[in-house]
């Protein structure tokens, strides 16, 4: 059982090395805000910290140090509770 266990969490760990190999692979500077606009439907497009999301009224933010500027670039601002809405 021990044996089966150890190697069940070895192939676990190779699996999250190679995803998060293949994350670190794709270049930042691939997103297009054209290609990105055409699939946010109702949302902006805003470019964070974590890369390019579409944003809508509503939708969950963050507070962290960064991400005020582009909610305020694309038209949006974080409130008290941590929820986007509308300048």
């Amino acid at each position: 059982m021990k044996k089966r266990f150890a190697s069940v969490v070895a192939v676990a760990a190779i699996g999250a090395v190679g995803l998060v190999g293949g994350a670190s692979a794709q270049p930042a500077a691939s997103y297009n805000f054209a290609q990105v606009s055409r699939t946010c439907g109702h949302g902006t497009p805003a470019q964070t910290l974590g890369g390019v999301k579409c944003l809508a009224p509503g939708e969950y933010c963050s507070h962290k140090p960064g991400y005020a500027s582009a909610y305020k670039h694309a038209g949006f601002k974080c409130d008290r509770e941590g929820r986007l809405e509308s300048r």
